[in-house]
């Protein structure tokens, strides 16, 4: 049981929001490319999990990813990361909030603003579950999202053409950060931990990897099958551009399973948070709850509704500073993680992730996708 529990978390925080982003971002650039970068994308999110893994599993206490910035980085660096990482968190929970407006809208038609209000305040209400309680329903409510699309694409595949895949674009890395937050499931890690206990060290391992694999495997079919049936009719959300093709009832279904999974994921990102702030830096419950629910909706009521932007800036620049502090604390704790992972860590790998991760961060800002 605990181990479905480690697996229903994971899983449901990495299948998130950014599974709906990604047949818009792979209408940009050639689908070989894409497929490249979505390989690439996922061997470089799997390594990165078990580091942080072995930080997580060879540190004493219960902390977030800030508190353990400061420990092997001191406090300067802990400051910057706080800062960081929360507003990715605010910007991943912005994302599930722009995605559960425009479900709601399609379900109820009810006006987008209101549907986003809405779906922040019922979240933001269940952000005082336990960490056993979300595991649960991150597993559950992950189901119907799986089946849904598998039906989808069993039903749908005569009506795919070949010719939709046929892209002209030239916005070659527009995926790229929509693919870093689709695999990140960071967040989580501590979770896992705290389910499975801190002596187990092998079976967190293969949760890790089997649960981005299980990811991988639901994003390519979810990505064939609405690219190669709405073609250039592809939306942002990827659900509103299909009754163009398959009628005006996939909207209605395709956006009731979407509003299910952006909701436990942002209720999972939204009870990390403010664990975030209760563990390491001691700030009572009802304020740390505060402080994890109101910025997104602030954000969202600014006007900050553009998925496409959000989760490409939170995949790119957020989790890739996420990454360069996960690499340079496994390079302070290199033997401990070593040991954790099973071979030895290397500082001219980790070098060459770095550098990969900061320019990934760095083209995306050039290219425009900033606020």
């Amino acid at each position: 049981m605990k181990t479905l529990e480690g697996f229903g978390i994971l899983v449901g925080v990495i299948i998130g929001a950014g599974i709906f982003g990604l047949p818009y971002s792979f209408s940009g650039a050639p689908l070989s490319w894409n497929i490249f970068l979505f390989l690439g994308v996922f061997c470089l999110s799997v390594l990165l999990h078990l580091l942080f893994a072995g930080i997580i599993y060879t540190t004493p206490g219960k902390h977030r990813f800030p508190g353990y910035v400061q420990i092997y980085l001191g406090p300067r660096a802990e400051t910057i990361a706080t800062i960081f990482a929360a507003l990715s968190s605010y910007g991943a929970m912005l994302a599930y909030g722009i995605l559960g407006a425009t479900f709601l809208q399609n379900i109820f038609g009810i006006d987008f603003f209101i549907g986003g209000i809405l779906f922040f305040i019922l979240g933001g209400a269940l952000f005082f579950l336990s960490i056993d309680e979300i595991g649960k329903i991150n597993f559950y409510l992950t189901l119907p999202l799986v089946c849904f699309i598998l039906l989808m694409a069993f039903k749908i595949f005569p009506d795919i053409h070949p010719e939709n895949f046929l892209v002209d674009g030239h916005s070659w890395f527009l995926a790229y950060g929509i693919l870093v937050f689709a695999f990140g499931g960071y967040s989580a890690l501590p979770d896992l931990r705290d389910i499975l206990g801190a002596r187990n060290r092998s079976l967190p391992k293969k949760i890790i990897l089997w649960s981005l694999v299980a990811a991988a495997l639901v994003y390519l079919v979810f990505i064939f099958t609405v690219l190669g049936v709405s073609g250039s009719f592809v939306t942002p959300d990827a659900i509103s551009g299909l009754p163009s093709a398959l009628g005006k009832g996939i909207l209605v279904i395709g956006s009731l399973i979407g509003i299910f999974t952006v909701f436990r994921a942002y209720i999972g990102f939204g009870a990390d948070l403010k664990l975030t702030y209760k563990y390491d830096y001691e700030i009572r419950e009802v304020s740390a709850w505060f402080l994890s629910f109101l910025p997104p909706i602030f954000l969202f009521i600014l006007g900050f509704v553009d998925l496409v932007r959000v989760l490409s800036v939170v995949g790119s620049v957020g989790l890739g500073i996420f990454a360069v502090f996960i690499l340079l604390m496994v390079w302070e704790r290199k033997g401990d993680v070593s040991t954790f992972l099973g071979f030895r860590v290397r500082g001219w790998w980790l070098s060459i992730i770095g550098i990969l991760v900061v320019l990934g961060a760095l083209q995306d800002l050039f290219a425009g996708f900033i606020f």
